[in-house]
C-alpha cells in the first residue's frame, strides 16, 4: 500500500468515524480482533494436526515422520510470534536517583489508572514518549518504558513536564478510554512486529509477514481517525490533571524550540567544524533554553507562526499544533524556564552527569565526520579564495559562477552574499536553467513567493529539476499551510520518482518485447568505435542497435551484442575476457548494454542479426 492508498482509506474510514462514530468504533475492534484470530487460527490448525500425527502414529507406517514435521513447523511459527523486540535506549534513572520525578510519576499514574512504568530511561532525543516491549511476542505480557528526552526537559518547566507526562500516560490508561488506548498501542505492535521479521527474517515467517504486509498497513489506515482521536483525549486528559495553561504552554514550548535547534543550536554546534578539527565541547551538558538576548523576537515569533501553520499530515497520528491547541480551547502561549528552574533538575545530579555521557558519546560519533567536514572546509575556503580572485580579473563560466555562490553561503559571507550572485547571474544569463534553480532554490528556502514561479518555469523546462523542485515546492507550500499545494507538488515528486524508478529498470535489462532501432552512429564516431573494438583479442563479431525506451527516448540507450571465437575448452573463459574487454577499454558513445549473443541469449541475438545494418564487427 503506498502513500496515496494509505491516505485514500484512512480519509474514508474518517468519514465514517464522523458520520457513525459508533460503527466507525465496532469495525475498528472487530479488524483488530481479526488479526490476533488469524494467528490464533493458525497456531490451533497446527495443534490439531500435530494431534492427528500423534494418534495415528500406531497405525500408519511413516507418521512419526509427519509428527516431526508437523511439530518442526509448530515451533517456527511460535519462535516467528515470539520475536524478540530490543527495548529502547537511554539512560536509566532510578527511585533513589530522582525521587522528585518518581513521586510526580506515583502521583499520576493513581490518578489516570495505568499499569506500572517499568523503567525510566532519559535519552538525548528532543522528545518524550511511553513504549511497551511485549514479552510475549503478539500476546503481550508488556513491559512498560517511559523514555525523557534531556533537551526537552530543558526546555519546559517542572509543571510543563508534568503536562507532557500527563499526555503520555494517558495512552496507558485503564479508564473510559482503554479500549482506544489498546488499538492505539496495537498500531505500534503490529507495525513493530512487522520490522523486526524484515530486519531479521526467520524460516517460517513468510506466512506472517505475507498477513503483516497486508494486514498491519490496512489497520493503521483504518484506526487512523481513532489514533488521532486517541491524541486529543490524551491532551484532554494533560490538561484535567495541570490546567490548560500549562498543558498549551508545554506544546508552544516545544514547536518553538524545535525551530531553534534545527536552525540554530545545532546547525552553531557543526558550524564549529569550520575552525577546529576536534569537537572539544560538549552540546548536550551545555545546552539550556536561550535568554532573550540570544534569540530575536522576530524568530521566535517565526518559529511560532509556522508551526501554527503547519497542517495535520497523514505520516503521524499527532494533529497539529493550531488543532491540538483549539481542542483544549487555549491560545498559544511561550513560556520558556530558567535554566535553573528547567525540568531537568528533577533529576537531581543525575542530568549533569546524563549530559556528560551524551556528551562523550556525540564526540565519538561524530569524531570522524567532523574531521572530514573540517578539511573539506579547508579546501572550499581555498576554492572560494581562487574564484574570487578569477572573477575579480574576468567573467566565470556559469557552473563557476553557480559553485562561488555555493561556497559563499556554506564557508563565505553567508546566504546574503550568496544570494546577491545567484541574482545577478539570472540577470546575466536569464535562459540558464541551472543558474534560475540555484536562485529559486534558495528564495523557495528562505520563503520568499518569488521563488515559486522560478521553480515552476525550471520544472516545465528541464526534466531533470522536476524531482528536486517538486519536493522544495511541496515543502515551501507545507510550510506556509498551503496543503492542496503541497500535496499536489508532493503527487508531482512521487511521480518523478516512480517514473525514475521505471526508467532505471527499463534501462538494467533486456526482455522479451523489447523494440530495436538503427544505432544511428555517424559514419566519423562508427569508424572509431570499430577501430577499438578491432583490438579486443578473441572478439569475433559485433552487433549494435538502440533499445526503444519510454522514458528520456532522447537520451539513446545502446545495445551491443557481441560473440567470441572458440577455443574448445576454454571458450567460456574467452568469452568472460572478451566481455571484461568491452566494458574497461571500449569507450561507447553513449549508455549501452553489453549482451554475449554467441552461445547465450539466442532470441535477442537472431533479433540483432537480422536488423539490417546492425553487424559492425
Amino acid at each position: 500500500m503506498d502513500q496515496a492508498q494509505f491516505e485514500a482509506l484512512a480519509e474514508r474510514w474518517a468519514r465514517l468515524a464522523q458520520s457513525s462514530p459508533r460503527a466507525y468504533r465496532w469495525r475498528v475492534y472487530a479488524l483488530a480482533v481479526l488479526g490476533f484470530a488469524f494467528l490464533f487460527l493458525l497456531v490451533l490448525a497446527l495443534l490439531v494436526l500435530l494431534a492427528i500425527s500423534v494418534a495415528i502414529t500406531t497405525r500408519v507406517f511413516g507418521a512419526v515422520k509427519l509428527v516431526l514435521l508437523v511439530g518442526a513447523l509448530l515451533l517456527v511459527v511460535l519462535r516467528a510470534l515470539w520475536v524478540r523486540l530490543q527495548p529502547p535506549e537511554g539512560e536509566p534513572i532510578t527511585r533513589n536517583e530522582a525521587p522528585q520525578l518518581f513521586a510526580l510519576l506515583d502521583r499520576l499514574r493513581s490518578r489516570l489508572d495505568t499499569p506500572p512504568v517499568h523503567r525510566v530511561l532519559v535519552t538525548a532525543d528532543f522528545n518524550a514518549a511511553v513504549t511497551q516491549v511485549p514479552r510475549l511476542g503478539v500476546f503481550g505480557w508488556h513491559r512498560n518504558y517511559l523514555l525523557l528526552g534531556l533537551p526537552l526537559m530543558r526546555c519546559l518547566s517542572a509543571q510543563q513536564l508534568e503536562a507532557v507526562l500527563a499526555h503520555e500516560l494517558g495512552h496507558l490508561s485503564r479508564g473510559h478510554a482503554r479500549v482506544g488506548n489498546w488499538i492505539y498501542r496495537l498500531r505500534l505492535s503490529w507495525y513493530r512486529l512487522d520490522q523486526a521479521l524484515e530486519k531479521k527474517p526467520q524460516w517460517g515467517s513468510g506466512a506472517i509477514r505475507g498477513l503483516l504486509r497486508w494486514y498491519a498497513p490496512y489497520f493503521n489506515a483504518c484506526s487512523y481517525p481513532l489514533a488521532r482521536s486517541n491524541e486529543f483525549e490524551a491532551d484532554a486528559a494533560s490538561a484535567r490533571l495541570t490546567s490548560r495553561q500549562a498543558a498549551a504552554q508545554a506544546l508552544t514550548n516545544i514547536s518553538v524550540m524545535a525551530g531553534y535547534l534545527s536552525e540554530r543550536y545545532w546547525p552553531g554546534i557543526h558550524a564549529g567544524a569550520k575552525n577546529t578539527a576536534q569537537p572539544a565541547f560538549g552540546p548536550f551538558s551545555g545546552f539550556s533554553t536561550p535568554a532573550p538576548s540570544e534569540v530575536s523576537a522576530a524568530d521566535t515569533q517565526r518559529w511560532l507562526t509556522g508551526a501554527l501553520a503547519r497542517p495535520t499530515t497523514y505520516s503521524d497520528t499527532h494533529p497539529c499544533l493550531k488543532e491540538r491547541l483549539q481542542a483544549l480551547g487555549a491560545e498559544a502561549q511561550i513560556a520558556l524556564p530558567a535554566a535553573d528552574a528547567a525540568a531537568d533538575r528533577l533529576l537531581g545530579e543525575r542530568s549533569a552527569t546524563v549530559a556528560n555521557k551524551f556528551d562523550a558519546r556525540w564526540r565519538e560519533r561524530v569524531q570522524t565526520s567532523w574531521k572530514q567536514a573540517y578539511e573539506h572546509t579547508q579546501k572550499s575556503w581555498a576554492r572560494l579564495a581562487e574564484l574570487r580572485e578569477r572573477a575579480a580579473r574576468t567573467s566565470l563560466a556559469t557552473a563557476e559562477s553557480i559553485e562561488r555562490a555555493n561556497l559563499e553561503e556554506e564557508v563565505g559571507e553567508g546566504a546574503a552574499r550568496a544570494l546577491a550572485l545567484r541574482q545577478a547571474l539570472v540577470l546575466s544569463e536569464p535562459d540558464s536553467d541551472p543558474a534560475r534553480f540555484v536562485l529559486a532554490r534558495q528564495l523557495l528556502l528562505q520563503d520568499d513567493a518569488a521563488g515559486v514561479a522560478l521553480m515552476e518555469a525550471v520544472i516545465e523546462k528541464e526534466p531533470d529539476a522536476v524531482m528536486a523542485g517538486s519536493e522544495l515546492l511541496r515543502d515551501y507550500w507545507g510550510r506556509r499551510g498551503e496543503t492542496d499545494s503541497a500535496r499536489r507538488w508532493h503527487q508531482r515528486a512521487v511521480e518523478r520518482s516512480q517514473q525514475i524508478q521505471e526508467g532505471k529498470r527499463e534501462r538494467e535489462r533486456l526482455v522479451e518485447g523489447d523494440v530495436w532501432l538503427p544505432h544511428g552512429l555517424d559514419a566519423a564516431v562508427l569508424e572509431t568505435l570499430v577501430a577499438r573494438l578491432r583490438q579486443i583479442e578473441g572478439l569475433r563479431r559485433a552487433y549494435l542497435v538502440r533499445k526503444r525506451v519510454t522514458y528520456r527516448p532522447d537520451v539513446p540507450l545502446y545495445v551491443l551484442g557481441f560473440s567470441a571465437t572458440s577455443l574448445g575448452f576454454t571458450g567460456n573463459a574467452r568469452t568472460l575476457a572478451v566481455l571484461q574487454h568491452l566494458r574497461d577499454q571500449v569507450q561507447f558513445p553513449g549508455e549501452t548494454l553489453i549482451i554475449n549473443v554467441g552461445t547465450a541469449n539466442d532470441r535477442i541475438g537472431r533479433e540483432l542479426r537480422a536488423m539490417a545494418g546492425s553487424r559492425i564487427l
